[in-house]
Parts: structure tokens; C-alpha cells; sequence
């Protein structure tokens, strides 16, 4: 991604250490429940939920309401879910690469992704500057969660009418 390209915001909402600390998060939650680690694919959906106002403005507060049921019930905002997908998919490489060659993620043999204990703090004081990076970092977090609890990653990546 040429970053050169981007206006000061575009660049501070997609910079790789930013999304990657939002992706950190969310793999940090998934595995305070699934210590097995995410499949990989669940988190090129992430970024599109997380970053994007309407849809992350519109999470529940926790995950026992289920994913499946919330995407049906919010189908309206997930039109053309697909192209958003698309659209992130180099940021969210890019955040991606960041953790992985700073060491703060890693691949299991069954090639999932953990977190690595980097010693980051779970709400660094930054995010409460700024009432947008707090509802992202609560958004990254819920969705660790959910997707932890949540059906098999072919089944959600179907509701959302993306084919992989």
C-alpha cells in the first residue's frame, strides 16, 4: 500500500501499527476463549466491522448475542460486504505482517493465529483520547469474542454472501 498516497487521516485510521494493535486485540480476546487460536480468514472480516462507523456503532455490548442472528437482523449494512472486504484486504495484511514480524502474533501448526504475550497493554491510554479509537478498540475486543464463540468460518463468511 503506498501510505504516501493517503490524507493524515486516512493514513493514522490505516496505519499498520494501529489496525495491527486492533487486530491484536481481537486475536488477544479469541484466545481468552479458544486457546486453539483463529483461522486466519475470520480476521480480513474484522477491520471492515471494526473501522466502519455504521457497522460498529451498531455491535451489541456483549457477545452472547449471537453473531449469526445480529448479522440477519443487520443485513442492511453488511450490502456488498464483499467489495469492503476487498477493499481492506492489504490493510489488513499489512497490519497483519506488522504483528507478525514484530513477533506479537504467531501461526500454529494447525496454521491459526495466536497472540503472543508482547506485553501490550489490553487499553492503552491513547484510546480514550478519542471517542472513535475507544468504540474501535470495544468493537475489536467484542468481536475476539464473538468469533470465538461463533459457527465455523464457512457459515459466517455465507452470511455475509462472501465466497472465499
Amino acid at each position: 500500500m503506498d501510505f504516501s498516497k493517503l490524507t493524515r487521516e486516512e493514513f493514522n485510521l490505516h496505519n499498520p501499527s494501529y489496525c495491527g494493535f486492533l487486530i491484536y486485540s481481537i486475536v488477544r480476546e479469541y484466545g481468552t476463549i479458544d486457546k486453539n487460536g483463529m483461522n486466519p480468514a475470520l480476521l480480513y472480516l474484522c477491520l471492515p466491522i471494526v473501522l466502519t462507523k455504521s457497522i460498529s456503532s451498531q455491535l451489541p455490548r456483549s457477545s452472547k448475542t449471537s453473531l449469526i442472528a445480529w448479522l440477519v437482523e443487520n443485513e442492511g449494512q453488511f450490502f456488498n460486504f464483499a467489495n469492503k472486504v476487498t477493499s481492506f484486504f492489504e490493510i489488513t495484511q499489512n497490519a497483519f505482517d506488522f504483528l507478525y514480524q514484530n513477533n506479537l502474533l504467531e501461526l500454529t501448526e494447525n496454521h491459526d493465529v495466536i497472540a503472543v504475550d508482547g506485553g501490550l497493554a489490553q487499553s492503552p491510554a491513547i484510546f480514550n483520547k478519542s471517542e472513535t479509537m475507544k468504540l474501535q478498540l470495544n468493537a475489536s475486543k467484542l468481536m475476539g469474542r464473538w468469533l470465538a464463540v461463533s459457527p465455523n468460518v464457512a457459515t459466517i463468511y455465507s452470511v455475509l454472501g462472501i465466497r472465499p
